[in-house]
């Protein structure tokens, strides 16, 4: 058994008898997008690298829109598509496909076009495959499953979906001895900046302190000198008074 199967075990059941036709095994909501650079990491190629690096590097809480397996014919293609709105951010678009059949080798050839059609993805001759890029253009985005032999008819699982949602990790979460150790933080800096603003007042209040001793001394002296001087000037007018009476 090929090692896509264990990718798609988590989403639907192969062991289940084929559909007649084109038959959707689950529709799923759409995945919210997160932050352009999560999707630019999750877009970036990886050269030479095995499905299972593949899907750990770049398919990490991929959540399908669309899962779908179908019989896929001989000499036939099936054309799915994904509409990206008019003025919409870049979004990360991602999935894979699985191709089965009663025989030991089973290919199909996978493409996709932007909507002016070129080929941004391109895989043939392969019998599973994941793609990965960052959807640019408004637009409508085609995939394009083929099977080009004559005889042979195929099952395909496919599926696709958009955004870059990341599972709950360990160090998403904050423990509560991490809640008291920011609690305890925060009081010390509270403790440590009030110590310095009473200290600081503290020291303005003795500043002021001085400064009103040193004005009152002042006072003071001033006052006992306009008091020696007022009694000077008494004493010196009485005498001239007193020697006037005289003459």
């Amino acid at each position: 058994m090929r090692l896509a199967i264990g990718f798609f075990l988590a989403y639907c059941s192969l062991a289940e008898p084929p559909p007649a036709g084109v038959e959707q095994e689950f529709e799923l909501p759409e995945a919210k997008d997160d932050s352009a650079a999560d999707a630019a990491e999750a877009a970036r190629p990886e050269a030479s690298s095995g499905l299972v690096e593949e899907w750990d590097k770049h398919m990490e809480g991929f959540v399908p829109e669309l899962l779908l397996t179908f019989p896929l014919a001989a000499r036939t293609d099936e054309f799915f598509y994904e509409d990206i709105p008019k003025d919409s951010p870049p979004v990360l678009i991602r999935g894979g496909f699985f191709a089965s059949s009663s025989e030991e080798e089973s290919t199909v050839e996978f493409s996709v076009t932007d909507p002016k059609g070129n080929v941004i993805f391109e895989k043939n001759d392969q019998a599973e495959g994941l793609f990965h890029f960052i959807a640019k253009k408004s637009g409508t985005y085609t995939f394009i499953v083929s099977n080009h032999r004559w005889m042979q008819g195929k099952m395909v699982t496919f599926a696709v979906g958009k955004g870059n949602q990341t599972h709950l990790q360990p160090q998403h979460l904050t423990t509560m001895e991490d809640h008291i150790k920011a609690i305890d933080k925060t009081l010390v800096d509270i403790q440590t900046e009030s110590t310095y603003l009473w200290i600081r007042q503290k020291s303005h209040m003795k500043a002021v302190e001085n400064i009103h001793t040193r004005v009152l001394s002042f006072c003071c002296v001033e006052f006992l000198i306009l008091l020696g001087v007022s009694g000077f000037q008494v004493y010196y007018i009485k005498g001239l008074l007193s020697d006037r009476r005289i003459l």
